[in-house]
């Protein structure tokens, strides 16, 4: 999940294009402060001013001043819970579901939930939540070479080509999903 501000673009459902400030919500935890599922929307900045750090920082300090509905730009919250990003709730009336689904895919599309799978004893098996979708993944070591098995059919193959590990026959269509994998047959290989 995102522990940092964020300043993302939704499109409005008049059409426009709106900048959206995203700050996660902190719980204190002794002296520490550790980032809950939890975000505060806010009304973004023009991009000028949301690339200047400076700018950024003090329109920071004034979502911490006026924290929440007391600001004026205040959006909403948006809280995810149980162990997958796809459970949310939004605590607010200023966006639309639409516009609400825009900020919630944008989240989960920078942040992949990898599951381990059913056997404790492999990393070679576990499951991808993305874009409300949930594919069950399993690797199967043979003789030098990984079979990737996608809800139990063939999808590819990985082979060692001299010095990495490469995906040498077909397809996993998705950047992300495929870095893992590779981090896993890397893993398992050494």
């Amino acid at each position: 999940m995102l522990n940092n501000p964020a300043l993302i673009q939704i499109t409005r459902d008049d059409g426009s294009h709106q900048p959206i400030d995203i700050f996660p919500v902190y719980r204190q935890e002794g002296d520490l402060y550790v980032a809950t599922q939890a975000f505060r929307i806010y009304e973004g900045y023009p991009a000028e001013e949301g690339e200047d750090f400076e700018q950024r920082l003090e329109n920071y300090l004034e979502y911490v001043a006026l924290e929440g509905i007391a600001h004026p730009g205040f959006l909403g919250e948006l809280h995810f819970q149980g162990t997958t990003t796809f459970e949310w709730k939004y605590l607010g009336n200023r966006l639309s579901e639409a516009e609400v689904l825009q900020v919630v895919d944008i989240l989960q599309d920078h942040q992949p939930v990898f599951l381990s799978g059913n056997d404790p004893d492999t990393q070679l098996s576990f499951t991808y939540d993305r874009f409300h979708e949930r594919k069950y993944i399993q690797l199967m070591a043979d003789e030098g070479r990984f079979l990737v098995f996608i809800n139990g059919g063939f999808s590819a193959e990985i082979e060692l080509m001299e010095t990495e590990w490469e995906v040498t026959s077909g397809d996993l269509a998705d950047l992300q999903l495929e870095t893992e994998i590779l981090r896993r047959v890397i893993n398992f290989a050494q």
